[in-house]
């Protein structure tokens, strides 16, 4: 059974779709020194189970390390149209090149071929973050590099705002496998 926040938060997503800065959200990281990170990413629908928020990236990117060093992350995303904001605190897993488990492969594999030309050669790219230079990128092909990663993002506290005339709030929070739910003052 699909959680009462996951259908609020599809149905967000599709009264938002008509704009293309809905699809951004913030995630926010932690470094291995300590600090906080944040970035926007680009929402990539959800897996197959159903369970998690995905991404793409690139395996040598910080947030990748971040991710490995604590995989406890938090998401913000504010919609536009409705004037609505979620904030989900959630367990993240990378699956990398590397992972042979099926699972890994097919998520990869089903998502890059959704990608279009110009998302895919950003893997092709040099390393993100290193002072350009000079040299080219190796070609473009069809399969996905190694350096292509996916994340998933599965939720474990999800905080609902509706923004509009008649302001509400809802706290959804998984506890032993099942999900709460209580409306708390906005």
């Amino acid at each position: 059974m699909t959680p009462a926040w996951q259908q609020r938060l599809k149905k967000s997503i599709v009264k938002n779709k008509r704009d293309a800065h809905n699809r951004y959200f913030q995630l926010a990281t932690v470094a291995p020194d300590g600090m906080p990170r944040a970035r926007m990413v680009v929402f990539r629908g959800f897996s197959d189970d159903d369970q998690s928020l995905l991404i793409i990236t690139d395996r040598r990117s910080e947030k990748v390390s971040e991710l490995s060093h604590c995989s406890r992350t938090e998401i913000g995303w504010y919609f536009t149209h409705t004037r609505e904001q979620y904030r989900l605190r959630c367990d993240s897993q990378t699956f990398l090149f590397s992972d042979d488990s099926h699972e890994s492969q097919t998520r990869r594999a089903h998502i890059w071929n959704s990608l279009s030309e110009a998302a895919r050669a950003q893997f092709f790219w040099k390393t993100p973050g290193v002072i350009e230079g000079a040299g080219e990128s190796p070609a473009l092909i069809e399969t996905a590099p190694d350096t292509f990663a996916v994340v998933a993002f599965t939720p474990f506290h999800v905080d609902h705002l509706v923004l509009s005339k008649q302001q509400s709030r809802v706290a959804s929070v998984l506890e032993q496998g099942q999900w709460s739910e209580r409306a708390i003052n906005p």
